[in-house]
Parts: C-alpha cells; structure tokens; sequence
C-alpha cells in the first residue's frame, strides 16, 4: 500500500502545511516547474507551489522572479491573511467529540507511539488526548517539517503574498481556507485513524521524501511529480477526486477569467495540482489554450 505517499500528497494538496526543502539551483537547460497560458497580449503564468521552504532556498529561478514582477493580478490557493484566524477553525474542526480521548479512539499501542513522538518535540502528551488523529497527525508533521528546518513563511505562497502586498498588486483567492479546513474535517474516524498510523509508521521518511520532491521541482521534472499524485491515490480514488480533481476543476473558472482580462496575472497553487491528467495544464489544454511549461 502506497500510503506513505499518500499522507504525504494529503499535506501538500492543502496551503497550510509545509511540503519540501533544500536548495539546488538549476541550469540553463533545465526548466521551472511553471507554465505560461497566452491569450492576445494577455499571459497568465501558473506557478506550482512549494507551501513551505527553508530560508536557504532563495534566491528563486529568474525566470520565475521576473514572471511575478510583469503580473498585476496574483491568484492563490486562499487568501494568506486568513490564516491565523484560520488557526481556531482547525483548532474546532480537529478537537474529538463527545467524552472520548484520542487513547481510548486509537488504541494503547497507538496512543504510546504518538506519546512518544509528542515528548521528543518537548510536547505534553496529555495536551492533545482531545485531538481527532488526522489534527495530531498534522502537528507530528509539521514539528518534524519545523524541526528540520521548513518554514511556511518562507515557502513560495508566503514570499510572492507579501511581494504583491508590497507592490501594490491585486491579490485573489481561488477557495476560503475554511474550505480547506474541511477537506481534513469531513475524513471519516476510520480515515482519520488510518492517517495517524500509517503517519506514525512513516514519519522519519517525510524529510527525504520532501527532499528529493523538491530537487524535481526546483528542476521542473514533472514525470516523477506526477508519478507521486498517481501512487499516492492509487488505493484512494474518492480522496483523489475530493482533494485534487474537484478542486482543479472549481478554480478552472476564475483561471479563464484571469487569461480573458486585459492585465497579465500569475497563479500560485500547489505543484500538484498542475500535473496529471485532471490537473490545471490538462485542463486548460482541453479547454483549446496553449500551455507552455517555462
């Protein structure tokens, strides 16, 4: 079972969780992991995201740099200012109802594992006995990301938000974080268990996993990022069309109307949500546009 890979593509289909790192700058022959859409005198550049990235992964490609200094409009995956209210919201969403404690939902041998990993991040194990797995999860992940060095603060949604914040440039947003908030709030209790243990079973693989996604990326190899959204869902096609395709198709809307505006437009949405059959490119391929990848 490839679930590895899914928990991993489950972290980075969503904006508030940290997906890679590292720093590897590429060659001239080498391309970005960003696509140029041209209507008339009209170009709308879609970018692939990187949610979270260590501080030494800048400067970025030129290419991609100079990309954002000609657009007027930014698009992301939600608006980023959102995200600290954002916090309480998941905060609800991820707390167990009823009188069950996350022990008595997961079971003593899982619940000892999880205590384990909470008390090597200096954390309290009894401070989450009230979290749904899917929120302890995500918080094993995120201090193991943190840990190693990741940041969302400097991943490529944070920098170009607080770039056209700075520039004066029109920011949109393609979905509400409350939304994505219940991506993870509507998995079922056994879903939701299934994504802690097979977590817990595969969390010191996740940095080398991210590092070699990234190395692929920072190149703009889109095959072995593609290979990882088809093995990722392989076993789980209702997640897939839920968290990639549904969506990929929601925001394929106010992307046209991005290529139909007179004002050249960047769109900033997570790596994989531009490859593979369902994905943006693909989509906007169907659609009779030209799809250039930079």
């Amino acid at each position: 079972m490839m679930f590895r890979r899914f928990v991993f593509v489950l972290l980075a289909v969503l904006i508030g969780f940290p997906v890679c790192a590292g720093q590897q700058h590429p060659t001239e022959a080498e391309k970005s992991f960003m696509w140029r859409v041209q209507r008339g005198e009209t170009t709308v550049y879609l970018l692939g995201s990187i949610h979270a990235l260590r501080e030494d992964t800048y400067p970025l490609p030129a290419i991609i740099e100079e990309a954002f200094e000609e657009a007027e409009v930014v698009a992301f995956e939600v608006d980023l200012d959102d995200l600290t209210a954002a916090a309480v919201t998941m905060l609800a969403a991820g707390t167990l109802e009823g009188e069950d404690s996350l022990e008595e939902v997961v079971g003593p041998e899982v619940w000892n594992e999880v205590s384990e990993r909470l008390r090597g991040a200096g954390l309290q194990p009894e401070a989450f006995q009230r979290m749904k797995p899917w929120m302890v999860a995500l918080t094993l992940t995120a201090f193991e990301l943190v840990r190693a060095g990741y940041s969302p603060g400097a991943g490529l949604d944070s920098h170009f938000s607080n770039g056209a914040k700075a520039t004066g440039k029109e920011r949109l947003a393609l979905e509400t974080v409350d939304f994505q908030v219940g991506l993870f709030a509507d998995l079922s209790p056994a879903q939701s268990e299934a994504f802690l243990r097979y977590t817990l079973r595969d969390l010191d693989a996740v940095i080398p996993l991210l590092d070699e996604l990234y190395s692929q990326w920072r190149v703009g190899n889109v095959e072995p990022v593609e290979e990882l959204l088809i093995e990722g869902f392989e076993e789980f096609p209702e997640l897939f069309r839920k968290l990639v395709t549904d969506r990929n198709r929601s925001w394929l809307s106010p992307v046209e109307e991005l290529i139909a505006d007179d004002r050249d437009a960047m769109v900033v949405v997570g790596a994989l949500h531009l490859v593979g059959d369902g994905g943006l490119v693909a989509l906007l391929r169907e659609r009779g546009y030209t799809v250039e990848q930079l």
